[in-house]
């Protein structure tokens, strides 16, 4: 055995290396994640890796990873990204964290890599492919309901999960419970995007890109949701799964 067979055995047994986006605001604070995300990766079987917000980096980042996950906050899209205004109803924005994650998020799908986005990742996936937002869903759309109070974890309406796609391979065709803690929503899916779940008042609430690599978001947060229905943890699973085969 040489000195160098430990290492690549070791490499070969590693856990698929999945990159988290962080939540900052853009005054030089502290980078913040919730916990339940990394532990839904951990549980998953992926190594979870967390990305600052350089931009510039993304390709760097990138290099070393085998997956992403584009998280969820309390913040919106910026408008001008999907060619509009901003209106009454639409949130403060965080434009160094959207920049950083529309690098890495092109650049994964660029380069072939399994995504997920969550919440506002989904919106953010979609808007990448040239999808358009309700910038506020009462005021653009009239629908409320998306934006529960708390426990946020706790599952307050379900989602049509179509058949036939990655999504119904992971939790199964048919209703699903989902917490809802979102006031925007995809207007448009975007190009090459198809819809794989539904409200039942109409919103869109998942969507997977056309192709072959695994490119999933979904409007709810599964790693919060799964405490109280264990199926949204495949969706974790889905994507260390194709990040392992990739």
């Amino acid at each position: 055995m040489t000195a160098r067979e430990p290492v690549r055995a070791l490499r070969q047994a590693a856990r698929p290396r999945i990159g988290l986006t962080l939540d900052a605001g853009d005054d030089g604070g502290p980078y913040l994640l919730g916990r339940a995300y990394v532990a839904a990766v951990a549980a998953a079987g992926g190594l979870p890796l967390l990305l600052p917000h350089e931009p510039a980096l993304a390709g760097d980042y990138l290099a070393g990873l085998d997956g992403l996950v584009v998280t969820g906050g309390a913040f919106d899209v910026p408008p001008e990204l999907y060619g509009e205004a901003r209106r009454q109803g639409c949130g403060p924005t965080r434009p160094e964290r959207t920049a950083a994650e529309l690098a890495l998020l092109q650049g994964a799908l660029e380069g072939g890599l399994p995504v997920l986005g969550v919440c506002g990742g989904m919106q953010l996936l979609a808007v990448a492919r040239g999808g358009t937002l309700f910038q506020d869903l009462v005021c653009d759309a009239g629908l409320s309901g998306h934006e529960q109070p708390p426990p946020k974890d706790v599952p307050s309406h379900p989602v049509q999960v179509q058949a036939g796609t990655w999504l119904a391979a992971l939790v199964g065709a048919g209703p699903l419970p989902v917490n809802s803690t979102h006031h925007q929503g995809l207007r448009t899916a975007g190009d090459g995007v198809k819809v794989v779940a539904t409200a039942p008042d109409g919103l869109i609430e998942a969507i997977e890109l056309d192709g072959e690599v695994f490119a999933l978001g979904v409007q709810w947060h599964p790693e919060a949701a799964l405490r109280h229905e264990p199926r949204h943890a495949a969706i974790y699973r889905g994507l260390v799964d194709a990040a392992r085969r990739k």
